[in-house]
C-alpha cells in the first residue's frame, strides 16, 4: 500500500473539473492505497477554493490545506510516496522541485505546455495523442479515451436507444458558471417545444436568475445535486460544455451539442466533431440565438445523424479505463 497525495482545487472561479476527475481516480486508487488530498486555501477563506474542499471531504477523503502563496514550501512537509497534480497553477520549476520531494510524481494534463519532469502523465482527452508529448523516455503516458476517467455509474452504463422524437434536452455547463452562460442559453431556447433539464452546479452564483426562468417557463426544470447518469439516460440530446462531461455523455450515448467555455476545450471540441461524436457550436461567448436554435432543430429532426453519433460514442470510450490506469500506477510501487 502506497501513500498517494492528490493536489487539486475547485471553486467559484476555477470550476470543479479538476476535483471531479481526480475523485474518479482517487476512489479507485483508494481500494489498495492510502489516498488523501492537498487543496489550496486563501486568506481569509473564500469560495474560491472552499467548494472543492467540501466536495472532497464529502466523498470521504482527508484534506490537507496548503497556502496558495507558498505551495512548494508547503509540499516540503508532506509525507507520501506519490504526488499527483491536477492544476494549471504550475510551471517547469514546480515539476522539477516536486520530483525531488517525492518518489513518484504524476500530472493531469490537457494542453502539453511544458517539459514535464514527472513519472507519468494522464490525459484522457480524445486529442491527447495529437499533442506529441516530448518527454523523458522513463515518463509513462496514459493518453486518450482508453483511459477515460468515468465515474462508477457510467462505467456500468449501456448505450441508450435513440428515440425517434426528441422530447428532453439536457443543459450542463459544469460545476460553476461565473459568466452566467446558462441563463444565456435558456434565453435562446425557452420558446422551443422541448423540455430543458438544467444542471445547476455547486458553484453557481446566478441561481435566482435561473429560478426565474423555471418559474416563467413550464418547459424548464432545474436540477440540483442530481443523479447525472439518470438525467443523461432520460434526455434525448444534450447541450454541454466541452469538458469531462463529454465522456460521460458518450458513455451514455447522448447526441451532444458542444460549447467551448475555456481555452483548453478548443482542440477537444474540434477533434470530437471530426470523429462525429458531437456538433461543435464553438466558443460560447460568440454564440447567438439563431445558430443555437437552428442547430438544435436540425439535430432533433435528423434521426439518422443522432443514431450515427450514438454509435460512434459507443466505440470510442473504454469504460474500464480508470481500472486500467490504476493498475498501471499501482505497478510503479
Amino acid at each position: 500500500m502506497a501513500a498517494i497525495a492528490i493536489r487539486a482545487d475547485g471553486g467559484s472561479q476555477i470550476g470543479m473539473g479538476h476535483i471531479m476527475r481526480t475523485l474518479v481516480l482517487a476512489k479507485e486508487l483508494a481500494k489498495t492505497n492510502d489516498v488523501f488530498y492537498l487543496c489550496r486555501i486563501d486568506k481569509p477563506l473564500s469560495d474560491r477554493y472552499s467548494y472543492g474542499m467540501e466536495k472532497v471531504k464529502k466523498e470521504g477523503f482527508k484534506v490537507i490545506a496548503i497556502d496558495e502563496n507558498n505551495v512548494l514550501g508547503e509540499l516540503e512537509r508532506i509525507q507520501c510516496d506519490c504526488l499527483i497534480t491536477d492544476s494549471y497553477d504550475v510551471d517547469e520549476h514546480y515539476f522539477t522541485k516536486t520530483k525531488e520531494l517525492f518518489k513518484k510524481t504524476g500530472y493531469f494534463d490537457d494542453m502539453n505546455l511544458y517539459d514535464f519532469d514527472v513519472d507519468f502523465i494522464i490525459n484522457q482527452n480524445i486529442n491527447a495523442e495529437d499533442l506529441n508529448y516530448n518527454t523523458d523516455k522513463r515518463t509513462i503516458l496514459f493518453l486518450g479515451p482508453g483511459f477515460a476517467l468515468l465515474r462508477d455509474e457510467f462505467r456500468k452504463s449501456k448505450i441508450k436507444r435513440v428515440n425517434e422524437v426528441v422530447k428532453d434536452i439536457l443543459i450542463t455547463l459544469g460545476g460553476s458558471d461565473f459568466n452566467n452562460y446558462t441563463s444565456k442559453i435558456l434565453g435562446f431556447v425557452k420558446e422551443l417545444r422541448y423540455n430543458f433539464h438544467v444542471v445547476v452546479g455547486p458553484s453557481f452564483k446566478y441561481i435566482d436568475e435561473l429560478s426565474n426562468y423555471e418559474k416563467m417557463n413550464s418547459n424548464i426544470k432545474l436540477h440540483f445535486n442530481t443523479n447525472m447518469k439518470a438525467l443523461m439516460d432520460r434526455c434525448d440530446v444534450a447541450i454541454s460544455a466541452c469538458g469531462s462531461t463529454l465522456y460521460e455523455l458518450a458513455a451514455c450515448g447522448v447526441p451532444t451539442l458542444g460549447l467551448i467555455i475555456a481555452e483548453n476545450q478548443k482542440e477537444i471540441a474540434k477533434k470530437m466533431e471530426q470523429e462525429k461524436l458531437i456538433i461543435n457550436l464553438g466558443p460560447i461567448d460568440k454564440l447567438n440565438r439563431e445558430k443555437l436554435v437552428n442547430t438544435v432543430e436540425e439535430l432533433c429532426s435528423d434521426l439518422n445523424r443522432r443514431k450515427q453519433m450514438n454509435y460512434n460514442q459507443s466505440i470510442v470510450i473504454d469504460k474500464n479505463g480508470v481500472e486500467k490506469l490504476c493498475k498501471n500506477i499501482n505497478e510503479m510501487f
